[in-house]
């Protein structure tokens, strides 16, 4: 689907410090009001309000604002495709800011006088250095995380509201305090764990870096989830969460294990009592030993006997229609994804889940009302 046509303006107004979005738009009215000047004075009108502005300042301006304007009105006419918050128009906040220059010059270039305009000016230097030393009060208070800085404008305050709604932590930046965290917990020499970008590591020390071991053979002893890669099971969270990074009281970041050992006794018993509620009915498939069950929106699957490496397993999962033999091969293959296991182990036996995605579109558009059946088979 087609982004709104204002979709990079409102990430550019969120995302900017208050200050900054204030003296900008003064900074396009200065500019407009010294361009008015400037045709009213070749008019024969008389100086206007721009008078004081030379010819090359002026021509400045208009570039600039040229350079600002141009690419989203592009934008909301071509509809481009676009990904992960306004990260391809980064190149606004250049002009956007020399702008805002435009608005102090305006400021000092009131009609008025004597101690009023040594006060006009005084003030505006002094509210711009106010403005940006709150933005940046703010973003010292979400170091190292002040990339992930938004104004006023959103609800900053609403745990998950910010990464329900917008892009976070898209470069995963938060890894490296994800892997300083695992370095001061785990007590062993060696961390096997499973690496979702290595080149994240590079920021550590060599001798940080020499103790996590990538093994594809057993389980790694701890995962890393990003705020889009919530598993829905018990506190949103699958395996159990033993550290939280959190921005404007956000989860952004989770570092969890697969070893209920880890964690709290209350905690290992929640998930007993949820393998006992998960086991009570018949299995909806069975593959490589595994019970694969399947509870409306939520695929859970147990091995009694579970060996090193059982964690890290991939399925192939098919869900369709009871009557999905009469549809057409194109539409049956809609049914097809693939998802990796991710688990946890206790008293010899794994668990894991996923949430499954909302069928209710597909189901309308095949005009399906029956049941839906699943087929599970292990990856390659």
């Amino acid at each position: 689907a087609a982004l709104p046509w204002d979709y990079m303006l409102r990430w550019f107004a969120i995302s900017q410090p208050p200050v900054t979005l204030l003296l900008g738009l003064l900074g396009l009215m200065a500019l407009g009001l010294a361009a008015r000047g400037v045709v009213r004075r070749g008019a024969g009108a008389g100086p206007g309000p721009g008078a004081a502005w030379g010819a090359a300042e002026l021509r400045f301006g208009v570039l600039l604002a040229t350079c600002f304007a141009l690419p989203l009105v592009a934008f909301a006419l071509l509809r481009p495709t676009s990904l992960n918050d306004w990260r391809h128009f980064y190149f606004l906040h250049g002009p956007f800011c020399l702008l805002a220059t435009f608005a102090l010059m305006g400021l000092r270039q009131l009609p008025a006088r004597g101690l009023r305009k040594r006060w006009v000016g005084g003030a505006a230097c002094a509210l711009t250095a106010a403005g940006l030393g709150v933005a940046a009060l703010e973003m010292a208070q979400i170091h190292p995380n002040q990339h992930l800085y938004f104004n006023f404008f959103v609800d900053r305050k609403t745990p998950e509201r910010l990464s329900k709604r917008y892009e976070m932590d898209y470069s995963n930046m938060m890894l490296r305090q994800g892997y300083e965290y695992i370095l001061r917990q785990a007590p062993a020499s060696t961390i096997n764990i499973r690496p979702r970008f290595k080149r994240n590591m590079q920021i550590l020390p060599a001798a940080a870096r020499s103790r996590f071991t990538h093994d594809p053979v057993r389980d790694p002893d701890f995962y890393f989830s990003g705020n889009a890669t919530h598993s829905f099971l018990l506190n949103d969270h699958f395996p159990p969460v033993l550290h939280r990074f959190k921005v404007y009281n956000n989860t952004v970041m989770t570092v969890s294990t697969p070893d209920l050992s880890r964690v709290d006794p209350a905690v290992a018993d929640a998930y007993r009592a949820l393998r006992r509620a998960t086991m009570a009915g018949e299995p909806a498939a069975r593959a490589g030993g595994f019970d694969v069950h399947l509870h409306g929106q939520r695929l859970t699957w147990v091995k009694e006997a579970c060996e090193p490496g059982a964690l890290r397993r991939e399925f192939r999962l098919r869900l369709y229609p009871a009557n999905a033999d009469r549809l057409p091969d194109h539409l049956r293959k809609q049914g097809y994804f693939k998802f990796s296991v991710r688990g946890v182990r206790f008293d010899g036996k794994c668990m894991g889940a996923t949430r499954l995605p909302d069928f209710a579109l597909t189901r309308a558009r095949l005009g399906q009302r029956g049941k839906w059946e699943v087929e599970v088979s292990l990856g390659n």
